[in-house]
C-alpha cells in the first residue's frame, strides 16, 4: 500500500505538470538551465491520531513557486491557483483528501538568497484530511 503522502505528492505533481508548470521536486541547481516560473513540491509530511473507532490522518504539504523578480504578477497567480486546489476533495484511487480554506497559507516574499539575484517567491503550506 502506498502512503497517502506519497499519493498527494504525486497526484499534485502530475496536476501541476499536465497544466503545463516546469515542476521540480528540487530547487535547480545555480548552473541548471530552467524557465521561470518554476514549481518545487518539497516537503511531505503525514501525522495519523487512531482513536477506538477510527484513523484520522493528516497530510502536509509544502510548494514553493520560483519567478525572476519581474514575475511577480504570475508568481502570485500560480500560487493562488495552486491554493485553491487545496481547498475541497482531491479524490484518487487510494485515497480521498479534504482541506479546509482555514488549513492553507501562502506567502509572498522577494528571496536573495541566490548571490546577485532576486527571484519572486511564494510558499504555500497545505494541509489535508484523509479519508
Amino acid at each position: 500500500m502506498i502512503s497517502p503522502q506519497k499519493i498527494l505528492f504525486d497526484t499534485y505533481y502530475d496536476l501541476l505538470q499536465s497544466d503545463g508548470y516546469n515542476v521540480y521536486d528540487y530547487l535547480p541547481l545555480e548552473d541548471e538551465p530552467v524557465d521561470y516560473p518554476i514549481v518545487v513540491i518539497g516537503n511531505t509530511q503525514q501525522t495519523s491520531a487512531t482513536t477506538k473507532y477510527s484513523r484520522n490522518d493528516h497530510v502536509f504539504l509544502t510548494i514553493d513557486v520560483w519567478g525572476s523578480k519581474k514575475q511577480r504578477k504570475k508568481v502570485s497567480e500560480i500560487a493562488d491557483y495552486i491554493y485553491n486546489l487545496a481547498i475541497g476533495y482531491i479524490k484518487t484511487d487510494s485515497y480521498t483528501f479534504y482541506g479546509q480554506v482555514n488549513q492553507q497559507s501562502v506567502q509572498m516574499s522577494i528571496d536573495t538568497s541566490v548571490p546577485n539575484t532576486t527571484y519572486q517567491r511564494a510558499n504555500i503550506q497545505l494541509e489535508f484530511t484523509v479519508d
